[in-house]
């Protein structure tokens, strides 16, 4: 009799055990079906990935820095930087493309707008220096970086055209207001596309500035 009540408390105890572990990957299915979208929400995603992808395209004019009417050493060259690290303030990626100046003169290389938009943001920025923001119609924003000055005084809600200058190439940031010197000067370019409600991805420009490379203006500088 003990050992019938021995097995039977034996096989109690292993169908509570099944019931445990049954319970515990029921309610880990739930919690995945929360976290996870379904293939519809994936699709649905990537389908607004490209139409914002298509959109940047479509709304892109010129290479953000021209070229020189007057001085054939005026060049710029750039690499697919893309996340490399980057250290100041903390290892981040690199969420851009840096255009070096040929000639490290701050203040002398024009930098234009690549598309029409609004300005959104100017001003000092502790890592990118003195930068300008441009949301454009199709709601991208396009950031430039470490300018050396403007080309006016911009104010957020101004409208932007399609090769305008927005300021000077420079080597500001990386330190407090007006810190300048940290590193070569350069134009560090940004586009981020909006995916859903208040967010906002990052995405390489470097083939998008290579396909502008052929659409370059000319200025006397």
């Amino acid at each position: 009799m003990n050992s019938i009540r021995q097995i039977a408390c034996m096989l109690l105890a292993v169908l509570l055990l099944v019931c445990l572990i049954v319970g515990e990957l029921l309610w880990l299915n739930e919690l995945l079906a929360e976290r996870m979208p379904d293939d519809s929400d994936i699709n649905d995603g990537f389908e607004a990935y490209e139409m914002r992808l298509d959109g940047v395209w479509e709304e892109l004019s010129c290479f953000p820095v021209p070229e020189s009417e007057s001085n054939a050493s005026a060049t710029v060259s750039f690499e697919n930087t893309w996340h490399a690290e980057r250290t100041y303030g903390g290892t981040r990626s690199h969420e851009g493309i840096d255009i070096m100046a040929d000639l490290d003169k701050s203040g002398y290389y024009p930098v234009l707008s690549m598309t029409d938009g609004t300005v959104e943001k100017v001003g000092w920025l502790e890592k990118g220096g003195w930068r300008i923001g441009i949301r454009s119609a199709n709601g991208n924003y396009y950031y430039y970086a470490h300018l050396h000055s403007y080309g006016k005084e911009w104010q957020a809600g101004d409208r932007v055209y399609a090769g305008e200058i927005l300021g000077y190439m420079g080597d500001s940031g990386y330190g407090e207001e007006g810190t300048t010197g940290q590193f070569p000067v350069h134009l560090h370019v940004g586009i981020y596309i909006p995916l859903g409600a208040d967010q906002e991805m990052a995405i390489n420009p470097y083939w998008m500035l290579r396909y502008l490379e052929n659409r370059k203006l000319s200025f006397s500088f």
